[in-house]
């Protein structure tokens, strides 16, 4: 079971190089893909607005992925030393999630988004890992179910406090 363990201290890392195409291309290409966003999908673009993401500098960015990125840090090594594989489980299935809906965004959007590259080359450890936790059996299928759902469920809700303190770093450097 090593190697499952060394694949759940992997996350973070994971994690992080999956955010940094984000990071370094979130503001360009919302820069110049916006209208096309506020013509072919209105409601997302009312959204982008209405949260301010337009207007989030890279630095303020980074503060939501950093928030992210110290919650599945803590999770995952905490999950590896005490054996707490339900809550690894709902961090994973929430990032695996997330990678997924990236590539629906692509698939739906026809051409480049930031995250798709880095998506798609993390989906082979997502896979691989998947399959590992359940050759191990650590979790009966049900469980993985309502941990997965769990892990959602935290996802948005860590989102929601990520891109709060990103618009309060973004409100304080606007300042400076």
């Amino acid at each position: 079971m090593t190697n499952l363990n060394f694949l759940m201290t992997l996350l973070p890392v994971v994690f992080m190089i999956h955010d940094f195409e984000e990071l370094i291309m979130s503001n360009s290409w919302l820069a110049k893909n916006r209208e096309e966003l506020r013509k072919r999908f209105p409601k997302i673009e009312y959204f982008l607005t209405r949260q301010r993401f337009f207007e989030l500098s890279t630095a303020a960015f980074s503060v939501a992925v950093a928030h992210e990125f110290l919650l599945i840090t803590i999770v995952s090594l905490t999950a590896v030393f005490y054996s707490l594989y339900e809550w690894w489980f709902a961090a994973f299935m929430a990032f695996f999630l997330h990678l997924l809906v990236h590539i629906v965004q692509w698939a739906v959007f026809r051409k480049y988004i930031p995250a798709i590259v880095t998506s798609i080359m993390t989906m082979p450890y997502c896979i691989y890992t998947l399959m590992l936790f359940v050759k191990f059996s650590l979790l009966s299928y049900l469980q993985m179910l309502l941990w997965a759902f769990i892990g959602i469920v935290l996802m948005v809700m860590s989102f929601i406090s990520a891109f709060y303190f990103a618009n309060k770093f973004n409100l304080w450097e606007r300042k400076q």
